[in-house]
């Protein structure tokens, strides 16, 4: 917040709509690369329950910082310098004294087999708001020093300084349980179980209150953080089973065999049901009440059009609030009539313009809202509904302000078997829309999606001259169960093709100039820029793969040594890729078809990478230089998978800028 003042702007209903992207006369020099690059000034704004305190965090060259501000006073009551190792990633109060601050931060362990590894570890932090250390809740004891990851699901449980809270427990009385001839040490025997606790916001301190199985994915706890249900999923069989909480153990009330598993929330408003995200065996991904005393379940929300994605979870209270609705441009759906029309009256103020309730005080009276558009960065805005004004309290990119930018359109193709595709197509501004140099960015996941919201990587590029094709290939989430499933086991296949079709239709209308095609990806995208290097060379002019896979036989292998043979990681990555043993996939893999590859390449990978391994690249590099292709390798020392540095995310785009202007002459 500029000089941790909140600047009133505009009541609500004189709200003026954006301005059209590219509409200016002229298209000033583009911003310099670390505009895009540097972590958002802001990314997280809550409220106290009681509306008086806002918490911020502020992004700095030394660390983040984080900022509790007295909005009646007008001043900073405190300020916390977060460990440099440490990423923030989520921001909730307990009450009005108490702050939780989720982290994340990558370590080194050695001692194994195969050398060390790297493991991204979350914690959850306790910050009161005047004075006092900043304690770690619940993973701070020799015994579970070396779980990473807690769930939050309850924050205000009507108890003194508890919170509910779940995370891997080992139990000596889980290792009996064998019920199958699995060896000893795998995931069934391993005496490890979700456990939920109740957890002191002063000493950190956790009291079990339920003990779930090695196949407990989540607890379902009521608003005062007691378990009422859980839900179990084992992967070899199949099956998803929900359990109810009853006197002396736990109740089979539901199961699903259809391979899908359910996303729980909270309970219905009589407390007899839980309610359940997926789609339970029927084609379609609705909301479903499932009762608790096993005698079925009902749709409780449908949207006539789309899938339901997810249930959107209020922290402070456990309970499930909306459900995200899929399609072109997403939407949350609230249950309460009245959020409901709270969320209308706010999009009516903002029009033209992506509008989204991120907190509120317990009364409801005050609001944090997040407003953009692809073309408009994030500004948060604290709106009272008591006075019906609105008062800007963060940007992300303030530096961006008045910067012209590209337009985001909604497009679709066809693919070669006839599928309709969805893709963000974002034009270069002040260029046109007729024979430009593109890049085809494929997200990551491949379960993921790209979002109709400002996007700081397609919008670097569109500043630089390069329209952008973002596809929603067939395994991508958010246009049904279908489209997703279709994605399954078919890397270098289905999905492969269909950006590779989207490239062609770019063509075809003229959009995209056929000699200036650049493919570049993180993650899964990374993949699938180096696989259109290895499969389809003659279509682009260059690849660009960052954090990439490359190999997808050792990729399922460090899975499996990483989170173990039977974990739910590695399950699904298994169902979702195939068996290591699948012949197919040693042909899918780049690595393993460098011969193939005629066209320069730039890797980019993260050494702290937890989710794809830096050997990936390290592989993709030596068969490329074997092969006498042109290949630069970039190391990125200290970033892990989501490039959580500004000074690293500035340099990937400073490497892409000067690799694509010698390779697209975009300026041409």
């Amino acid at each position: 917040m500029k000089k941790y003042v909140l600047l009133r702007i505009a009541a609500l209903l004189v709200c003026t709509a954006p301005a059209a992207p590219g509409s200016a006369a002229t298209v000033s020099p583009p911003p310099a690369a670390e505009v895009f690059g540097s972590l958002p000034a802001v990314q997280h704004v809550a409220i106290s329950p009681n509306g008086q305190v806002l918490a911020t965090d502020r992004s700095t060259d030394s660390g983040t910082l984080i900022e509790i501000y007295d909005i009646g006073a007008t001043s900073v009551r405190r300020t916390i310098n977060l460990e440099q190792q440490h990423k923030l990633r989520d921001l909730n109060w307990a009450n009005d004294e108490v702050l939780l601050v989720d982290v994340s931060f990558a370590q080194t362990m050695g001692g194994f087999i195969d050398g060390t590894r790297t493991h991204e570890f979350e914690r959850t932090l306790s910050v009161n708001i005047d004075r006092g250390a900043v304690r770690t809740l619940l993973l701070n004891d020799l015994q579970r020093e070396l779980v990473t990851g807690s769930t939050l699901h309850v924050t205000r449980t009507g108890r003194p300084r508890v919170v509910a809270m779940s995370s891997w427990n080992h139990s000596f009385s889980q290792m009996t349980g064998a019920r199958d001839t699995r060896l000893r040490d795998d995931r069934r025997d391993s005496g490890w179980a979700l456990t939920l606790f109740d957890v002191s916001t002063y000493t950190g301190q956790g009291k079990v209150t339920a003990v779930g199985t090695p196949y407990t994915r989540d607890f379902v706890v009521n608003t005062s953080g007691e378990a009422v249900a859980r839900g179990d999923w084992d992967a070899e069989r199949d099956v998803y089973t929900v359990f109810a909480k009853v006197e002396g153990g736990w109740q089979d009330v539901h199961r699903t065999t259809d391979g899908e598993l359910l996303q729980l929330g909270g309970l219905t408003t009589d407390g007899k049901s839980v309610l359940a995200a997926g789609t339970n065996g029927s084609g379609r991904s609705r909301v479903w009440a499932i009762a608790l005393d096993g005698s079925g379940a009902k749709v409780y929300f449908e949207d006539p059009q789309f899938d339901v994605e997810a249930l959107e979870m209020d922290v402070a209270t456990g309970e499930a609030i909306g459900a995200y609705v899929g399609g072109m441009q997403t939407r949350l759906h609230y249950f309460d009539p009245k959020l409901q029309a709270r969320q209308k009256s706010l999009a009516k103020a903002f029009p033209g313009r992506r509008v989204a309730m991120i907190d509120r005080s317990a009364d409801g009276t005050r609001v944090i809202v997040e407003v953009d558009s692809p073309s408009n960065p994030t500004t948060f805005y604290l709106v009272d509904f008591g006075s019906g004004k609105a008062d800007v309290a963060g940007e992300e990119y303030p530096a961006l302000n008045g910067v012209t930018l590209g337009e985001v359109r909604e497009v679709h193709y066809a693919a070669r078997d006839g599928a309709s595709i969805p893709a963000y197509l974002t034009l270069p501004p002040g260029r046109g829309d007729k024979n430009l140099p593109m890049v085809v960015l494929p997200h990551g996941g491949p379960a993921s999606r790209d979002f109709l919201v400002f996007n700081w990587w397609p919008q670097f590029l569109a500043t630089r001259g390069y329209a952008v094709l973002q596809p929603q290939f067939r395994g991508s989430t958010g246009f049904g169960a279908a489209h997703r499933e279709a994605g399954y086991r078919q890397w270098g296949g289905l999905m492969q093709d269909d950006v590779t079709d989207g490239v062609k239709e770019m063509i075809r209308t003229g959009l995209a100039d056929p000699e200036r095609i650049c493919i570049a990806g993180a993650s899964y995208g990374g993949y699938a820029a180096l696989a259109g290097a290895a499969f389809t060379p003659d279509l682009y002019a260059c690849a660009v793969s960052v954090n990439g896979v490359t190999d997808l036989p050792a990729m399922i292998g460090h899975v499996s040594r990483q989170t173990g043979s039977e974990s739910d990681y590695s399950a699904e990555f298994k169902d979702h890729i195939g068996s290591i043993h699948d012949s197919n996939l040693a042909g899918r893999s780049p690595a393993r078809a460098a011969e193939s590859v005629r066209i320069p390449v730039l890797l980019l990978h993260g050494a702290d990478d937890t989710v794809v391994p830096i050997a990936q690249s390290e592989t993709m590099e030596r068969a490329l230089m074997t092969a006498g292709k042109t290949c630069t390798f970039v190391k990125l020392p200290g970033e892990d998978h989501w490039l959580s540095k500004s000074a690293t995310r500035t340099q990937v785009l400073r490497e892409m800028e000067t690799f694509l202007a010698r390779h697209l002459r975009a300026q041409d």
